[in-house]
This record gives C-alpha cells, sequence and structure tokens, in this order.
C-alpha cells in the first residue's frame, strides 16, 4: 500500500516540475523518473496524449523541444537542444534514443584547450559554443532502440531509423535507414505513391 502511495506523490511531484519548466498538452503520461531541465530561454512543448517514460530532456540557451500529439518516448531516451527539435505527431522514440542539435563540445582542437584554460565549469563549456542545427522529426516516425540522431538531420514523415543507427543525413518519407552512418535499405513505395 505505501510503495504505491509513494510512487502516486512521486509523479505527481514530477508532473508539477514539468509543468513549471514546460508546456504540457492534455492527457500526458509522465513516469516517475522523467526529468526535464532549461536552462536560461529554453522552452518545452509536449502535445496532447503524449506518453513520456523515464525519459530527459534538456533546453539550453534558446534550445525549443517540441514534441507533437500522441507521440512516446521511451526509457532511458535523452534529447537536448540549443536551437531546436521538433517531434511531430504518432511518434515513437523507443528506448536510450540520443537526439542532439548540437556537438556538446566545438570540435576545434584549439577551442577544446582553451575550454580547459578556463577550468572544468563556466561559459566556455556551455554547449552554446558548439556547432549546431534544429532536428526535424515528421509525423509517423519509429526510431529504434540506441539509436543517434544528430544535428541538422530532417526526418521524413513514416520512416524507421534502425536500431543503433547513427543518422548524420537527411531521412527521405516513408524509408528505413540503418547503420553508422544511417543509410536507406528501404523505402514504403505504396505510400510514396499514394502522396504522389
Amino acid at each position: 500500500m505505501f510503495p504505491r502511495i509513494l510512487k502516486r506523490i512521486k509523479v505527481a511531484y514530477k508532473r508539477k516540475m514539468f509543468s513549471q519548466r514546460t508546456t504540457l498538452g492534455k492527457n500526458v503520461n509522465i513516469t516517475a523518473n522523467c526529468s526535464c531541465a532549461s536552462v536560461s530561454k529554453g522552452s518545452i512543448i509536449i502535445g496532447n496524449n503524449c506518453d513520456l517514460a523515464d525519459c530527459k530532456f534538456y533546453t539550453i540557451g534558446d534550445g525549443k523541444i517540441t514534441i507533437g500529439d500522441y507521440s512516446t518516448i521511451r526509457y532511458n531516451s535523452k534529447i537536448s537542444s540549443v536551437c531546436g527539435v521538433e517531434i511531430g505527431k504518432y511518434a515513437i522514440i523507443s528506448n536510450n534514443v540520443r537526439i542532439y542539435d548540437h556537438n556538446s563540445h566545438p570540435t576545434d582542437p584549439q577551442t577544446r584547450i582553451d575550454m580547459f584554460k578556463c577550468g572544468f565549469y563556466g561559459e566556455a563549456w556551455s554547449c552554446t559554443k558548439a556547432d549546431k542545427k534544429p532536428i526535424i522529426i515528421e509525423d509517423n516516425v519509429w526510431i529504434g532502440e540506441h539509436a543517434v540522431v544528430l544535428k541538422g538531420v530532417h526526418i521524413g514523415r513514416g520512416s524507421v531509423i534502425a536500431s543503433n543507427s547513427v543518422v548524420t543525413k537527411d531521412v527521405p518519407p516513408y524509408s528505413i535507414v540503418a547503420g553508422n552512418p544511417a543509410k536507406v535499405v528501404k523505402r514504403f513505395e505504396e505510400y510514396l505513391n499514394e502522396e504522389a
């Protein structure tokens, strides 16, 4: 009896924390271990009828994360935004997926040395100093477990990203991509013909 009450309190607390940092739609399910953090002016918008299962959202600077209606983000998945991550409706983001619209740290070797000279914390270490580009994931996309979606990628509607894929380039609509780097391995031709 007591563990059930404690779990309900924890979920209610998480919902309250989400609503302080996030715009929540109606009928959103949030499990107890979900978390969100908005640093500076960042924002997180969750659509209606979504299911968030122990996932994590981070916005830094002007970062914005938008999740469309009827989408689910599963266990231990992380989305981090410095400029913008837009996920459409009816999306399935499986377990342990990583979606980053930035490189986390600068790629220039000298800039990284300069970071260390400033200490291990502070503005020099901010993700806003790294290369960044928005990510767009259209409606009805399924991203398999342990996949990584990197900055600047546009994933077309109805596509599937295979487990363990690393997506570095745009994905055409109604495609299955796999590998590192991810490449098209199949097209859903019947859906492409309907849209033409």
